[in-house]
């Protein structure tokens, strides 16, 4: 296991999200919120999740690619898959332009996102554990 990168995202709208760093990343289908309490969305290539108000600064996320000899901590927010088509993900808030690559293959990769708490998060870690299933 190694911590991909560990880093602080303005959280502009109450959310940061996790995505597929395609090319041309508009084309990536972006769930949208239904009510606005609910703490994540989520579709095959990206992942949004509810923070915490940037009013109160950045939140903190801490991202991992591949097993750990030390379990995660926090609440578990989403446990799924993200699909990546080439260029990796990307975590972050792309409304602000504040986002960080994290170099992933082509294909579906296990995710699993956990929070300091169930409700408006400030500090997130992000697993990537596992290989990906074929695109």
């Amino acid at each position: 296991m190694a911590a991909a990168s560990s880093f602080r995202v303005t959280p502009f709208y109450r959310q940061i999200d996790v995505f597929d760093a395609a090319p041309d990343a508009a084309g990536v289908d972006r769930p949208q919120w239904d009510s606005g309490d609910e703490p994540v969305l989520a579709s095959a290539q990206c992942i949004v999740l509810a923070t915490r108000s940037d009013l109160l600064g950045p939140v903190e996320v801490e991202v991992w690619v591949g097993a750990s000899e030390h379990p995660p901590t926090g609440h578990l927010l989403f446990d799924g898959e993200l699909l990546t088509t080439g260029e990796g993900a990307a975590v972050g808030n792309p409304l602000a332009g504040d986002q960080q690559r994290v170099p992933l293959s082509i294909g579906w990769h296990p995710v699993r996102i956990y929070g300091d708490q169930p409700r408006e998060p400030a500090r997130f870690l992000v697993v990537f554990d596992g290989a990906p299933a074929s695109p």
